[in-house]
């Protein structure tokens, strides 16, 4: 009994600690909202250095701020943050829990100064692929050029990286050294890693990644690479390259280039495609179908005329199959 009474007020001293705690920070948080707000009106705050208690809630109201704002309203802000000591004090933060590091991480970051460059650096390796991605998009805030050299390597190796918060912060990149980066890894990148970075060339500049998917496509490259290519082809300069791959071994390099030539063929096509129609895997049918329906002078009434002089029982299955979609979609 004796046990279980201490117990119980262990945990119920926690969570007084713990609710006093969430006050604090909460008020804390409103107040440097106000500040913040004032000072990005353009009046020039007189503020206290940051107390050990305030900490928190001022990273809270500074990155929610931060984020919502265009770089040139941040930089304007970060006199403040330079101000209170926004640095100095963060450094206790840097050695807590995840979320503590992620957040102050976030919070250097918008600083936008480059001397914080090596300590932000060091977070690049950690284990959290959260505290990495953060200290990636921080390294891009302070240096740009400095962070892609050292990041773009790392795409490839870090598995455990969301593919979707790599590629926000490469769009978020404004002087062209991610894309300089991802074409400098590409020529030394085996098959998985190509992959991979082509792709997030294509999201961040499209004219750059064109040239390297002809590159690649008219290279000895693996099959996957072509299949990847060929989804990513928009411009009708490629059409020619396109139409040598709807003959090829492997059915999915047949497949997504009939569906690069629906993107980016003319009427003519139409007879290359149609060939398409009788192959022997479904997907590759029902892909070519839906390029022929997009086709320039297609559509609808013309696949239908298709239909109707296909010998193949299957091509014909596949094209009433797309058409009902069309009129489903069309009928939404």
């Amino acid at each position: 009994m004796l046990l279980a009474s201490v117990l119980l007020a262990i945990i119920v001293f926690l969570r007084v600690r713990a609710q006093r705690r969430d006050r604090r920070d909460i008020q804390a948080r409103q107040y440097w909202s106000e500040i913040l707000q004032r000072e990005l009106a353009g009046e020039t705050v007189q503020v206290n250095p940051l107390q050990r208690d305030e900490v928190i809630g001022f990273i809270e109201a500074w990155n929610a701020l931060c984020e919502t704002l265009p770089d040139a309203s941040v930089r304007r802000l970060a006199s403040l943050g330079h101000r209170v000591g926004l640095a100095q004090a963060a450094q206790r933060m840097l050695r807590g829990s995840y979320h503590d590091r992620a957040m102050t991480i976030i919070a250097l970051g918008h600083l936008r100064d480059r001397h914080l460059y090596d300590q932000l650096a060091k977070f690049l390796d950690d284990r959290s692929p959260i505290v990495s991605l953060c200290a990636a998009r921080a390294l891009a805030q302070v240096d740009p050029p400095r962070a892609m050299a050292a990041f773009v390597p790392m795409i490839a190796q870090r598995e455990d990286w969301v593919p979707g918060s790599v590629a926000r912060i490469l769009a978020e990149n404004v002087d062209g050294s991610a894309a300089h980066e991802i074409s400098n890894a590409l020529l030394r990148a085996n098959a998985d890693s190509t992959v991979k970075l082509v792709r997030f060339l294509a999201d961040i500049d499209p004219q750059r990644a064109a040239v390297v998917v002809r590159q690649l496509l008219d290279g000895h490259v693996d099959d996957h690479i072509i299949s990847v290519c060929l989804q990513l082809i928009t411009d009708p300069q490629d059409r020619e390259r396109v139409i040598g791959f709807l003959t090829a071994s492997r059915w999915h390099v047949r497949m997504h280039a009939a569906a690069a030539l629906g993107r980016i063929g003319s009427n003519g096509d139409s007879v290359r495609l149609e060939a398409l129609l009788s192959d022997s895997v479904w997907w590759v049918r029902y892909r070519t179908a839906q390029a022929l329906l997009i086709l320039p002078g297609m559509g609808a009434a013309a696949l239908r005329e298709v239909q109707s002089r296909h010998t193949d029982a299957y091509g014909r299955d596949i094209i009433e199959q797309v058409l009902s979609e069309h009129a489903l979609r069309s009928s939404v």
